[in-house]
């Protein structure tokens, strides 16, 4: 689609700082002339809550065990798409964010913005795959959870067979997308793109303390957007919302809330019309007249920690989703002594709820000079 952001070669004017209108609390010194310096305050969009990371190199995670565990120690093979990463491809669909993970194919259906579609060792991975903050994620026949890259601090991709830690799954590996979370250092972030057919995004985020304790945080992270496609008559518009809460009355309790509402409306049909198999058209089978397919999503959830004490520490996940597609596509067909194609229409419409809960003890002891870290879950879908 070519899109250029603002700090591309359009050299668009930055209508607000993608990096920090951050970081309220001034530090600042004075030199032995008596001269006010001020110092460099950097503040990162990642929280480094569940997923560490460092730039574009990621540190500790719990997606490979389950446990806080650092990326090095894990025996299997693990990709990360770190926050820095994000900001800098700036991608639209969760598709372009994975473009540059080995192992992984996203290109399989070519443009297409309806769907987070994509292929992990050559298996499908859209179905069984899929993983919101440790969390199982159900997609319906059409009904599918889309991903926002701007929500999100990471992914990560742990490859291969994981039915032992996250049930029945694919054997190319499964896909974990880390929702932004509430940081204790205040951060403020305004970001406006544009680019080509006529595509205008605007995206904040917000995040910081709630009182001078720092025992209550929170994030708000918004997007609006409204943009054409090099597709006649299909749209990629969207509304975005995500709030999220954390409560940490102790050092060794946490509760975070996170929540999201989601408006999209992009084209329901990304496909030319195949003569053959094999043969492909410049026929684009969409109908501007008849082509919007509208996705409303939500999903609301909690995180808790406690740490009872040096041994047992529990934790438990919950969320619920819900998706309702209204889909509209149309497509050609031939006709036997017709020497013109025909058009045919379809109308598709389908809701789908989840509920997802993981509960998990984990045990940390010593038997001799050997340290264990052991984990017993029971998850409910």
């Amino acid at each position: 689609m070519g899109t250029q952001t603002i700090t591309g070669r359009w050299g668009l004017i930055l209508l607000g700082s993608a990096a920090v209108l951050a970081a309220t609390h001034e530090a600042f010194a004075q030199d032995e002339r008596g001269v006010t310096v001020l110092e460099q305050i950097s503040v990162e969009a990642e929280s480094d809550d569940i997923l560490v990371q460092d730039g574009y190199v990621a540190k500790t995670d719990r997606i490979g065990t389950k446990v806080d565990t650092p990326i090095v120690e894990i025996p299997q093979a693990i990709s990360v798409v770190t926050q820095d990463q994000i900001e800098d491809q700036k991608p639209r669909t969760l598709n372009e964010a994975l473009t540059y993970t080995a192992s992984a194919n996203p290109n399989t259906f070519g443009f297409d913005t309806r769907y987070d579609a994509f292929f992990l060792r050559g298996f499908p991975a859209h179905y069984n795959g899929m993983f919101r903050d440790g969390l199982r994620q159900y997609n319906g026949p059409s009904a599918w959870f889309k991903t926002e890259p701007y929500g999100i601090e990471g992914i990560t991709i742990l490859k291969g067979p994981a039915s032992s830690l996250y049930g029945i799954s694919g054997p190319g590996g499964i896909v974990n997308l880390v929702t932004k979370r509430p940081k204790e250092e205040r951060f403020r972030e305004v970001e406006v793109l544009g680019g080509l057919h006529d595509r205008a995004q605007i995206g904040v985020d917000f995040s910081g303390p709630v009182n001078d304790e720092a025992t209550m945080l929170y994030r708000f992270t918004g997007l609006g957007r409204l943009s054409n496609t090099e597709l006649p008559g299909y749209p990629d518009d969207k509304l975005y919302l995500a709030p999220a809460f954390t409560i940490k009355p102790d050092e060794d309790t946490k509760l975070t809330i996170l929540g999201e509402y989601s408006h999209s409306v992009t084209g329901g049909t990304a496909a030319f019309y195949n003569p053959a198999y094999g043969v492909a058209s410049d026929l684009y089978e969409g109908d501007p007249a008849y082509n919007d397919f509208t996705n409303d999503q939500g999903r609301i959830g909690y995180e808790f920690e406690h740490r009872f004490n040096e041994l047992f520490t529990l934790r438990q996940n919950l969320r619920y989703s819900a998706v309702d597609a209204d889909l509209e596509y149309s497509y050609h067909y031939p006709v036997a002594g017709v020497p013109d194609l025909q058009r045919g229409y379809g109308y598709y419409v389908e809701d789908m709820q989840n509920f997802v809960v993981d509960t998990m003890g984990q045990f940390e002891f010593e038997t001799g000079i050997a340290q264990h870290t052991a984990v017993a879950a029971l998850t409910t879908r």
